[in-house]
């Protein structure tokens, strides 16, 4: 698929979707569901950040939708189309999350990715992501 980012920005989006471990977040609140609950939950949560396009107030709630939209995605093999519903989700929680810490608790054995980016990488992945908005406001 093609999502309209450079490789590298590509990768860093996808380094810090991984790096937050939603299903440890997941249990932790609504600790005694099975997992299909858990997934109802998350999906939810989803939803109504794409219905109302506000975040939470809490940081980890939208790390934990960043994490699990991640995840969908991540099985299907491939990150979304560019400038479709889920693509604009997951910049619009790039932008307000790649600058914030992962909850300790919450760290994925995946966050290594994260942590161990280039140097400049979260920035650049930033700054690139805001062209490509910045040209596609042009274009409409």
């Amino acid at each position: 698929m093609n999502t309209g980012l450079s490789a590298e920005t590509t990768q860093t989006i996808i380094n810090l979707g991984h790096a937050f471990n939603w299903y440890a977040y997941a249990q932790k609140t609504w600790p005694g569901l099975d997992d299909a609950g858990l997934h109802t939950e998350m999906g939810q949560k989803v939803q109504h950040l794409k219905a109302s396009t506000k975040l939470y107030l809490r940081t980890d709630d939208n790390f934990a939708v960043n994490g699990y939209l991640h995840r969908t995605f991540h099985h299907w093999g491939y990150p979304p189309e560019a400038h479709t519903d889920y693509w604009y989700d997951m910049v619009f929680l790039y932008l307000h999350l790649y600058r914030l810490p992962v909850a300790t608790e919450y760290r994925h054995s995946l966050y290594a990715g994260w942590l161990t980016r280039p140097k400049g990488a979260a920035e650049a992945a930033a700054a690139e992501i805001r062209q490509v908005l910045r040209r596609n406001q042009v274009i409409q």
